[in-house]
């Protein structure tokens, strides 16, 4: 079976869970072929947020010191992960993306510090990330390559809000990832970004890395994609939240998981559904630490009924 299995940030908050994550992976990748999907490492994005409003209120030199702390960040996780003598290729990756990074940053003033520059600096949590997990599998054993959604989800120039351009999608899809899933790797494909037809780095959308699974689902004939999270499924209401205990939605058809999704049920992002409905992909939702627990399935039926 082709899964396609997407991991957000709450999954990769520190080393401890990347290594958990890894684990999952490797049990899943003896059994089926994969293709992971990775949101940045929990609160980076806010962390580089906050590097674009500092730079768009004329305070660079804070901004520095903030790209500073997140590329840190990265690194003890790398180091934390004890994988520095075995994965010297993550570490200079890491240190050009910071470079990078650095470059954007020092570079902008205020006046240029536009939408399209914007998506250039949130997308770094997201290349980074998967640089740290493909690192992570293949300490395990899983022949894992980093592949930037960049280099074949071609979007429209909507910055902040891109949606993708299916006719050139697919076919540089199929030359990106087909060769890497032909010979046995694990493509760790960076959710939430693209680029434009000119190679300009655009975002799908905040907290879209859930539509980049469904998406790559699409491009490669996916049997389900599975979305990782921090709880166990599909709730009715709001698991966190205060009074009634909420229920746990087993089964729900795509119709019912995008009425939920759009009236605000953080779990599914609003634009999942549709890739996966058109050629009736399946999705489920898990959750990272309790993989024992089977979560929600959707699909075009459902025995669940939403109220």
């Amino acid at each position: 079976m082709m899964r396609v299995l997407k991991f957000g940030g709450s999954s990769l908050v520190n080393a401890d869970a990347v290594r958990h994550v890894a684990g999952l992976v490797r049990e899943q990748a003896e059994l089926d072929e994969l293709v992971l999907v990775c949101s940045a490492c929990g609160g980076v994005t806010n962390h580089l947020v906050q590097v674009v409003e500092l730079v768009r209120t004329g305070r660079t030199v804070q901004a520095l010191i903030e790209v500073n702390a997140i590329s840190a960040r990265h690194r003890a996780l790398l180091f934390a992960l004890d994988l520095g003598a075995a994965e010297p290729r993550a570490w200079l990756e890491l240190e050009e993306l910071r470079c990078e990074l650095r470059e954007l940053v020092a570079r902008a003033t205020i006046s240029k510090a536009d939408a399209a520059w914007s998506d250039a600096i949130v997308s770094y949590g997201e290349r980074a990330s998967v640089r740290l997990v493909a690192a992570a599998l293949r300490q395990t054993g899983v022949k894992a390559e980093a592949v930037d959604a960049t280099e074949f989800l071609v979007t429209n120039d909507s910055f902040q809000s891109a949606l993708p351009l299916w006719d050139e999608t697919r076919p540089r899809a199929a030359e990106v990832l087909g060769p890497l899933i032909a010979r046995g790797a694990t493509p760790v494909v960076t959710g939430f970004i693209g680029a434009t037809r000119d190679g300009k780095i655009t975002t799908l959308d905040r907290n879209s890395s859930d539509y980049s699974a469904a998406i790559i689902g699409e491009l490669v004939d996916a049997d389900e994609v599975c979305i990782w999270t921090d709880v166990d499924g599909v709730y009715d209401r709001d698991p966190r939240g205060v009074g009634e205990l909420p229920e746990l939605l087993e089964e729900l058809s795509y119709a019912e998981a995008l009425y939920l999704a759009e009236r605000g049920a953080k779990v599914l992002h609003p634009r999942t559904i549709q890739p996966l409905q058109e050629k009736e992909i399946a999705l489920r939702i898990r959750n990272t630490f309790r993989p024992e627990h089977t979560g929600t399935h959707i699909g075009p039926e459902a025995t669940s009924l939403v109220r």
